[in-house]
C-alpha cells in the first residue's frame, strides 16, 4: 500500500476593508490596522529590509520603496511575512502593491483630524509622534502552509505481565 504524504496545515487568508497607516519620518517603516469587512482586526507593519540597502537597491524606478511586511490576525494570533513588497509613499498618496497587500490610500489625514483617527483606530503607542494617516482600501490575499515535524514516538509496556504495549506520542520535552 503506498504511503501517503502527510499535507500539513494550509493557512489561506482572503481579507479586505478599510485600513489605516501611519508612515515613520523617513518613509523607511510604517504600522497599521486593517479593519476588515467581517468585523476582524488585522496588525499590518512594514520594514525596509536594511537601511542601508535604501539608497541603492531598495528604491525601483518608479519612486517606490521595497519593503518587508508582517501581518498579523488580530483573531489567531497567526503571523505571515510578505518579502518584495513595492510601497510608494509620497506627502499626499500612499499604495501598496504586490500579489499577496494591495492598498490605496482614499485619504490623507494631517493633524487634529490624525489624532482623532489614531486614538479611535489605531494603537496610540504604534503612532509614537505621527501627525500623519493614510486611510484607504486594502485587500489582503496569502497562501502558505506549514508541515510540523512528526511527534517522537515510544513504546510503554504496562500491566503485571508486561503483555499491554501502549505506544505514546508526545511533543513535551520533559517526557
Amino acid at each position: 500500500m503506498p504511503r501517503q504524504r502527510r499535507q500539513g496545515i494550509v493557512y489561506d487568508v482572503r481579507e479586505q476593508g478599510t485600513a489605516r497607516l501611519i508612515f515613520d519620518e523617513n518613509r523607511t517603516k510604517f504600522d497599521g490596522v486593517l479593519d476588515t469587512i467581517s468585523g476582524e482586526t488585522m496588525l499590518v507593519r512594514g520594514r525596509v529590509t536594511s537601511p542601508t540597502d535604501l539608497a541603492s537597491t531598495s528604491t525601483t524606478a518608479d519612486g517606490s520603496i521595497v519593503m518587508d511586511v508582517d501581518v498579523v490576525d488580530g483573531e489567531e494570533g497567526s503571523a505571515f511575512h510578505v518579502t518584495g513588497v513595492k510601497v510608494f509613499v509620497d506627502e499626499q498618496y500612499a499604495s501598496i502593491d504586490s500579489t499577496a497587500i494591495k492598498f490605496e490610500a482614499l485619504d490623507r489625514l494631517i493633524g487634529m483630524k490624525a489624532a482623532v483617527e489614531i486614538q479611535q483606530h489605531i494603537s496610540p503607542e504604534l503612532a509614537e509622534d505621527s501627525k500623519e494617516v493614510f486611510v484607504g482600501k486594502m485587500q489582503i490575499h496569502l497562501l502558505t502552509s506549514h508541515r510540523p515535524s512528526p511527534s517522537s514516538r515510544r513504546e510503554s509496556v504496562c500491566a503485571e505481565n508486561n503483555d499491554i504495549k501502549i505506544l505514546e506520542v508526545s511533543d513535551d520535552f520533559l517526557s
